[in-house]
């Protein structure tokens, strides 16, 4: 049955993927050959008559070599496509926390110089003029992020709850001075506002400033939600074409990601032959 295997062999000549899937997939086609042959001698046909209908009931050459490379191809794409996204999603997801972080760091060391500059305009003061008023708007309106300024005489709004624990209370109290403006806070983005309270024994200044630590925490959840599901995704399809998916190994992916990966990889780098090792995906 020379004539069959050499059919199949050409079958798979050109085709690239796992060579233990291939070597599988021309097994079974070879034994459904030569059970076609088996049959057609039954019912009086010569060995050679016999392969010859088989092969051509079977196929034409061309066209079932077209099949099996595209299949093939349409697998590996696929599972490096999958690998390719979960990258971008990664990337994608680790630069814009980066940048949120760094807009949220931005702004705290930016409330925080304005609650200086603002704390040197009330030092040794007792009354707020109308020049200082000035000052600490235009403060505010330096910023892009700083939604208002109220500030209180600390007599009216500190009582001290303990040697170093002391309570604000403004509910009841008329500030001092307030100034409120609007900034650009989308709800779609997750925008919020945080409050700032800051004391001495004079004044006690309080600032409401735009945040997106909101959209911070969300962009990290989602984005590597995504990541870590589509490269669980791509380790799976690995490891079956390797033929050596486990539950174990599904397990291990799904809770350790990359770290999971690379205990699989170094496991069995060992017990692949040069040619395997140039199949993965």
């Amino acid at each position: 049955m020379k004539r069959i295997e050499k059919f199949v062999d050409s079958m798979y000549l050109n085709v690239e993927g796992d060579q233990q899937e291939i070597n599988e997939l021309k097994a079974e086609m070879t034994n459904h050959l030569l059970e076609a042959v088996h049959e057609l001698k039954a019912q009086g046909k010569t060995e050679q008559q016999a392969i010859t209908i088989a092969i051509k009931r079977f196929g034409e050459e061309k066209e079932i070599r077209a099949v099996i490379g595209q299949l093939f191809d349409i697998q590996k794409v696929f599972a490096k496509r999958v690998l390719y996204i979960a990258v971008v999603c990664l990337i994608v997801t680790m630069s814009s926390f980066y940048f949120l972080w760094e807009v949220e760091e931005s702004t705290a060391q930016g409330i925080s110089d304005t609650r200086s500059l603002i704390s040197y305009e009330l030092k040794d003061k007792d009354v707020i003029t109308r020049d200082m008023k000035r000052k600490i708007e235009a403060l505010v309106e330096d910023t892009n992020y700083v939604s208002g300024v109220t500030i209180y005489k600390s007599k009216n709004v500190i009582s001290r709850a303990g040697e170093n624990y002391v309570e604000y209370n403004w509910k009841s109290v008329q500030p001092d001075f307030q100034y409120q403006r609007t900034v650009w806070a989308p709800k779609w983005l997750g925008a919020d506002f945080d409050t700032f309270e800051n004391g001495d024994e004079q004044w006690v200044v309080s600032i409401d400033n735009r945040s997106f630590s909101l959209l911070e925490a969300v962009v990290l959840f989602v984005g590597m939600t995504i990541y870590w599901t589509l490269f669980t995704i791509w380790a799976i399809i690995n490891a079956y074409h390797q033929k050596r998916l486990r539950i174990g190994w599904v397990f291990i992916f799904v809770f350790f990601n990359i770290l999971g990966y690379l205990i699989y990889y170094f496991t069995g780098i060992q017990s692949r032959s040069p040619k395997e090792q140039d199949d993965l995906y």
